[in-house]
């Protein structure tokens, strides 16, 4: 054992203070410091050599502690020894604590390592060498290239072999990551983990996972499990891992035609030339080359450079180092970096892996990249807090690959990301730009429920949508805005998983029928409409909420942006999503509670006799017929003539077919996802009535024979829909258009009047699909007969 004197620590104390004054009077004296520096060195490996010691540890901390010393990766003071390999540090054999080196100093415009680069190389188990570093593992598991990818990389390789570069070229970013993914090694480990933390999870009575005592809550993300019939033996909705399965509503094996080149000792642009000079010296083809420039508020801090090769667009970009001001998440010091400074600066350990397409080796300079891809963990290179401190939108980050890739977050970057630090510098350094862009790949993972989940837990909800800035009072209710909308994702989510597994007549994909000149998709192949679900779904409470209050009422006094719901508001004043996007979500919303107050006048018993009676409306023919609709009504199995038939029956249906007609017509293609918003409702309400029961209340029915009820209820009503022909009726045509109208009706005058008659000739062309234009013109001659 190594035991350290006063002296010995007075003259360790020393040489710190004299590295700080160093660094004080560095831009004075660059001459100077540089010769100094160098004898610092010798002193800091005598320092090091003895680190087993607490005394020389806690010397050493001091030293990567201190704001005037910019050497090292900025750690926590608080962060104890034994933690440091969960922070970006580990501990070798030798008892040496490893950090890695992300700063530099500049001299003269150009970035320059003041004689430390070697030192701070070591210390992070990295040896110097010319290709940048040694990466602290390799992978023994080989990615399969595709032919495609196999026929690329040669290319690559003959560039730089045929031009005599140097130039080592990685591919980095999701590509490395997906392609491990989906190895079955990886697939197994994940699986494993995965199992082997669910036998210590059970049910609650209300079919929330509870962790039995002494067992930590790992997996933030694991969702809402519904409680299995008795004698079930399969979970279908079990979550998935990584990318087997990743796409709960589809399947998707396309795999990435996106891949980004890093290079060590040049820029993108560069390397791009040289590309299309070794096509050019062989007669082949060249190709275009779009140079992003640097942008760094839209997350572009180095140029790069875009080219299409084949069926892939590449990103030619360099290797870079970057250091953060406490004021912005945009880098203020940027150079062309090592392979490992790339590594560390990067968000997370499973992003800053690298393919070395020269060694054809997957390379991981964090030494935690493949354990953390194996285990399912999302974590960060570095220390989780000063991550995320850098750049705050990295929370964000971390969230949307965790629900991504359906995997849970360490337990560091957890208690960083709940720092009230880390809230506050989202709000202040981030722009609502980059939020949005990160709340909407959220919600277009296959795990949206688990990263609003997430949102929540992390206590990161209220700064990610701000309510308090659109709503014109102070919510009394808090968090509760978000958990319920929560619950409400979560069923409506679960909801079409079971669509996927048993799908009712209306959603199967056969039965999505043209008519009115439109071809429907169903919601399980319409990814856009599912995305705006979700977020209709999220929002559902506050627009509820929101809607009793009087100050959101809609007045003619004030202007069209004064009037805007408070979805929208949220949506496109704060999350920054287009337009569009908050029409149609308030749409879905606005939808969804016309089809509930249909179900709960009746319509839902005026669906099922429909279907008993066998009525049809069916598009007949794709002929150009500008005499009627070429639909054809039957009942009971009989063609009807709908310009004359009076049978009460039939005309229940029709006028089924015209009230329900009104709803269609204002949310257009989006009409499924409103309805199943509606349907979950229901189901939401239903859970409540049984989860707020007394001793004593007797129910004629189970819960589950209830819920199914009120899923039969809508899916009668939604086939009663389709058997009416009524999808598409939006995008249909009038049979008399405005100068055939005034032949009709001569005295037609202008202006609201004329608009009247237009409405009720869309009016009887619903109640009497695929009569002609000549009965359409003899009832509008009897409506509006002071017109002829």
């Amino acid at each position: 054992m190594v035991y350290i004197t006063r002296k010995t620590r007075r003259r360790h104390f020393t040489i710190v203070l004299s590295m700080m004054m160093m660094i004080r009077l560095s831009r004075s004296y660059a001459p100077q410091l540089m010769l100094a520096s160098r004898r610092l060195s010798q002193q800091q490996r005598l320092v090091t050599s003895s680190s087993s010691s607490p005394a020389s540890t806690t010397l050493l901390r001091m030293a990567t502690d201190s704001r005037e010393l910019r050497f090292f990766c900025r750690e926590e003071k608080s962060t104890p020894t034994s933690q440091l390999s969960s922070h970006g540090m580990s501990n070798n054999n030798g008892g040496e604590s490893s950090l890695s080196s992300r700063s530099i100093f500049r001299k003269n415009g150009a970035a320059t390592n003041l004689g430390m680069a070697g030192t701070a190389s070591s210390m992070a188990g990295i040896s110097s060498s010319a290709g940048g570093g040694t990466p602290s593992s390799y992978s023994s598991h080989q990615i399969e290239l595709t032919d495609d990818e196999t026929q690329l990389f040669d290319l690559l390789r003959e560039v730089t072999e045929d031009t005599g570069l140097e130039s080592t070229l990685r591919v980095a970013g999701g590509w490395v990551r997906d392609k491990l993914l989906a190895t079955p090694d990886f697939q197994r480990s994940q699986q494993a983990y995965y199992h082997q933390h669910q036998q210590h999870s059970r049910p609650s009575a209300s079919g929330a996972v509870v962790v039995e005592e002494n067992q930590l809550i790992r997996r933030l993300t694991s969702k809402f499990q519904q409680r299995q019939p008795v004698g079930a033996t399969n979970t279908p909705h079990q979550a998935s891992m990584g990318r087997q399965g990743t796409k709960v509503i589809i399947d998707d094996d396309h795999q990435p035609v996106d891949i980004d080149i890093a290079l060590d000792d040049m820029l993108g642009r560069e390397f791009a030339d040289h590309l299309n000079d070794f096509l050019s010296e062989r007669g082949q083809e060249t190709h275009s080359v779009g140079v992003v420039l640097k942008n760094p508020e839209k997350s572009k801090h180095l140029e790069t450079a875009t080219m299409k090769v084949g069926s892939f667009w590449i990103d030619f970009v360099n290797l870079r180092a970057e250091e953060y001001t406490q004021e912005s998440r945009i880098p203020d010091l940027m150079r062309i970096g090592t392979p490992s400074e790339d590594s560390f600066r990067r968000d997370l350990t499973i992003n800053a892996l690298f393919y070395n397409i020269n060694s054809r080796q997957v390379e991981d300079f964090t030494g935690r990249g493949f354990d953390d891809l194996k285990r399912g963990v999302v974590s960060t290179p570095v220390a989780p807090l000063t991550t995320l401190l850098d750049d705050p939108l990295r929370a964000l980050r971390a969230v949307r690959f965790a629900a991504r890739l359906r995997f849970t977050m360490d337990d560091s970057l957890i208690a960083a990301a709940m720092d009230k630090k880390v809230r506050d510098a989202l709000a202040q350094k981030v722009s609502r730009e980059r939020v949005g862009g990160e709340v909407d790949l959220m919600l277009r993972s296959p795990d949206p429920v688990g990263a609003m989940r997430l949102l929540i837990n992390l206590n990161l909800v209220e700064t990610v949508f701000p309510i308090e800035q659109v709503l014109p009072e102070e919510f009394p209710g808090g968090i509760f805005i978000f958990t319920n909308g929560l619950n409400l994702l979560s069923t409506t989510f679960f909801y079409l998983c079971e669509n996927k597994e048993r799908p009712p007549v209306w959603c199967e994909a056969n039965q999505a029928m043209t008519t009115h000149g439109f071809s429907e998709s169903t919601l399980l192949q319409d990814e856009d409409a599912r995305r705006l679900l979700w977020y209709a779904a999220y929002t559902k409470p506050l627009n509820d909420y929101a809607s009793l209050l009087p100050e959101t009422q809609s007045n003619p006094g004030r202007g069209k942006k004064q009037n805007r719901s408070v979805i929208a508001k949220l949506l496109v004043d704060h999350l920054k999503r287009p337009t569009r996007d908050g029409d149609n979500v308030e749409k879905i919303l606005r939808a969804a509670d016309d089809f509930t107050q249909l179900m709960e006048t009746g319509f839902d018993i005026l669906a099922q006799s429909i279907l008993l009676s066998g009525i049809q409306v069916k598009h007949e023919s794709d002929d150009n017929d500008d005499d009627s609709e070429n639909l054809c009504c039957r009942m009971e199995g009989k063609i009807i003539d709908s310009a004359n038939e009076n049978d009460p029956i039939w005309l229940h249906a029709m006028e089924f077919r015209l009230l329900t007609s009104k709803v269609l017509s204002r949310i257009g293609p989006l009409w499924r996802a409103a309805l199943v918003l509606s349907l979950v409702e229901q189901l939401v309400t239903l859970n409540d009535d049984f989860l707020y029961t007394i001793e004593g209340d007797v129910f004629e029915e189970s819960q589950e024979e209830r819920r199914q009820g009120v899923i039969d209820r809508y899916d009668a009503f939604a086939a009663a829909l389709q058997k009416l022909g009524l999808i598409g009726v939006w995008s249909r045509k009038p049979l008399i258009d405005g100068s055939e109208m005034k032949k009709i009706l001569p005295n037609i005058p202008k202006g609201p009047i004329f608009r009247e008659v237009m409405d009720e000739q869309q009016n009887w062309m619903t109640t009497h699909p695929g009569a002609a234009k000549d009965a359409l013109a003899a009832n509008l001659q009897d409506v509006f007969v002071e017109f002829v």
